[in-house]
């Protein structure tokens, strides 16, 4: 599970800090819905301290979430009436973003999966990225895309990769 502080400016969001931590394998039975509210939650418990007495919106890629204070409360397990207690002491604004909006979030929820066994695998990747039409229209310029791409270096090889 993965989040993202914002700070919302004008030119757009400015991250202020980064959340991610993999699940237990009892959280990994979780329905998706409570692994959301966990992610919330933990997310908030993680940036407690930079959001207290300060009013900001929860942004989830699960829209089921944004009804969570509607629901009745008798249809809840004790964790999830505790962990929606806990997220109302902060903000009870929860709003919808589509996830291919919400690609930093995502991105960390999913670090745990992402390991390369060898350096066949990140040539693999430079190949594919370098072959890619999407990603040469998006660098071209011919694609319109908001968000920054940074070329890195590996190191100890000559393997470029955004």
């Amino acid at each position: 599970m993965g989040g993202v502080l914002n700070e919302i400016t004008p030119k757009g969001p400015k991250p202020l800090g980064f959340f991610s931590k993999k699940l237990t394998p009892t959280q990994a039975k979780y329905s998706a819905y409570d692994r959301e509210i966990l992610a919330a939650y933990s997310a908030i418990q993680y940036f407690r301290h930079m959001l207290e007495a300060r009013p900001f919106a929860l942004y989830v890629d699960h829209k089921p979430l944004t009804y969570a204070f509607r629901q009745n409360s008798d249809k809840c397990s004790p964790r999830r009436l505790r962990q929606l207690d806990f997220i109302s002491q902060f903000t009870t604004d929860i709003r919808y973003v589509p996830g291919k909006e919400n690609v930093v979030a995502d991105s960390l929820s999913r670090v745990c999966e992402i390991q390369f066994s060898s350096l066949a695998d990140l040539k693999l990747w430079e190949s594919s990225q370098n072959s890619d039409p999407e990603l040469k229209g998006i660098l071209e310029g011919k694609i319109k895309f908001s968000g920054d791409l940074v070329k890195v270096q590996m190191p100890d090889s000559e393997i470029t990769i955004l």
